[in-house]
Parts: structure tokens; C-alpha cells; sequence
């Protein structure tokens, strides 16, 4: 049995490079500073998940094969995060009439239900569009053999959800991204896991994320086999600054892969 995880993108809100700005040919010239909007795909033998449905979620989809999904988990409902879903009309038209779940906490959904509503309204969904069965996030949930444990994490004015995928008593991954720090019961629940991915959005403080030194305190909290930052604007140039790390603690890039056994 295998986990698998995929970064399908590691930057922040603007992508990168970002409009308008220009930047060393040398910094574009490496693929791994390039960076789409913030998401994971998840695949175990059993499942095939994505967590946020970023703007460029059809070209990710594309770009790394992904022709299934069992199920959508969403974190927040932020444009750079969500604004991809509809993309998902292909998944539903593959799903022979069964709707794609949906998973988000109830403020969460309740913005989906806003933004898709033509989707989430209840109204009967023509073949080949978006179909969601819309699923409030109340406590841990099964996806497979995955158990999926949610968490809140502070964001500024609003509350995402982080995700700690385990199978059984192993602690897999953890996915904490968009947050301003790591509180004690989810440090707690990702503590050892295999994989951590942590929100590390710049080298300065921000308001909202955590920076590099809030990331890597927070990291040394968890105590992950392997920690990988996310959710980057072009603060990082990925070789060099990759290069300056602790042991055990990377940058991730779009297209990374992450396989284990289980």
C-alpha cells in the first residue's frame, strides 16, 4: 500500500512571478520559482483526494495526469483556493450520475453555497457539470483507509481548516497552510507524522501567515520526519534559499512528489 502526495502549487495568493513585476532571468529560469496557487492532491490505493480547488486547478489537473477524484476537502473559502472549483464539472461527469463530495467546515460551505450557488442549490445538475454533495466538517471523517483529522487554524479574521491524514495509528501527513500559527491540539496530532507541510509565506512577519521563523518554530514543535514549507511568494528563490534550511525541512515546489509506504 502506498501514499502518495503531490504539491500541485506552492505559491501564495498572486502566484509567481507576479503581474507587473519584473524579476533576474536567472530567478525564472528555474522552474521551481514558479510557483501556481496552493494545493495538495492526496492518492493511496483507495483514494484520490485534492485539498483546494486553486484558479489554475485545471491546468494542475493536466499537468499532473490527475483524471479522478473521490473527494474535495476545502480549507477556506479565500478566491485562491476555491475560485477553481468548478473545474470539477469533469470529475462529477466521470462519476456516472453520483455527486463529488465536498468536505468544509459550515462557514466555509456556507460561502461555496454563495459563490457556486448554481451548484449547492439543491437544483437538478445537468450531466457534464459541476455536481458536489456538499459535506459539513464536524470532527474527524474516513476517506478509503485514510482517517482525516480537521483542525482550526487562525487566519486573521477568519478560521481554516488544517487536515492530518493518518492510517490507523500512523500519522501520514499534515497539511497546515494559510494560518498564523500551529495551536497545541493539532501540533499534537501531526507530532511525528511522516509528513508536515506548513505555511511559510515570507521572510518578513505578515499579519495572517506565518513567516519563515514562525514556520520553522513550529516545526520544531511538530517534530515531522520531513517538513515542507508552502504557500511562498517570490521572497524565495528556491535553490538558494532551499540550500539554508535545517536538516529535515525544505521548500516545496509545484510538482513535488511525496510517496510512502503504508
Amino acid at each position: 500500500m502506498f501514499f502518495e502526495l503531490t504539491f500541485l502549487g506552492s505559491g501564495t495568493s498572486q502566484g509567481v512571478p507576479v503581474i507587473g513585476k519584473e524579476y533576474p532571468p536567472e530567478f525564472l529560469a528555474n522552474p521551481k520559482n514558479n510557483r501556481t496557487r496552493p494545493s495538495i492532491h492526496v492518492q493511496t490505493d483507495q483514494v484520490a483526494v485534492i485539498v483546494d480547488t486553486t484558479p489554475e486547478f485545471r491546468i494542475q489537473c493536466l499537468r499532473e495526469k490527475i483524471s479522478w477524484l473521490d473527494a474535495v476537502l476545502v480549507s477556506h473559502s479565500h478566491a485562491d483556493h476555491v475560485m477553481g472549483m468548478d473545474d470539477c464539472r469533469r470529475f462529477s461527469s466521470l462519476r456516472n450520475g453520483e455527486p463529488l463530495p465536498v468536505y468544509a467546515s459550515e462557514p466555509t460551505m456556507n460561502d461555496l453555497k454563495r459563490v457556486f450557488d448554481y451548484a449547492f442549490d439543491g437544483r437538478k445538475i445537468s450531466r457534464g457539470y459541476f455536481a458536489p454533495d456538499p459535506r459539513i466538517i464536524d470532527g474527524d471523517f474516513l476517506l478509503g483507509e485514510l482517517t482525516v483529522r480537521p483542525f482550526e487554524l487562525p487566519h486573521g479574521r477568519i478560521t481554516t481548516t488544517g487536515f492530518v491524514f493518518c492510517h490507523g495509528n500512523e500519522r501520514l501527513a499534515a497539511y497546515f497552510s494559510d494560518c498564523k500559527e500551529v495551536p497545541d491540539d493539532a501540533v499534537e496530532a501531526a507530532r511525528g507524522a511522516k509528513i508536515v507541510i506548513l505555511d511559510a509565506l515570507r521572510k518578513d512577519l505578515h499579519p495572517t501567515h506565518m513567516c519563515l521563523d514562525e514556520a520553522l518554530a513550529a516545526a520544531r514543535r511538530i517534530g515531522g520526519q520531513r517538513t515542507v514549507l508552502t504557500h511562498l511568494t517570490d521572497d524565495y528563490d528556491h535553490d538558494v534559499d532551499n540550500a539554508e534550511l535545517p536538516p529535515g525541512v525544505e521548500l516545496a515546489y509545484d510538482g513535488l512528489k511525496i510517496r510512502i509506504k503504508i
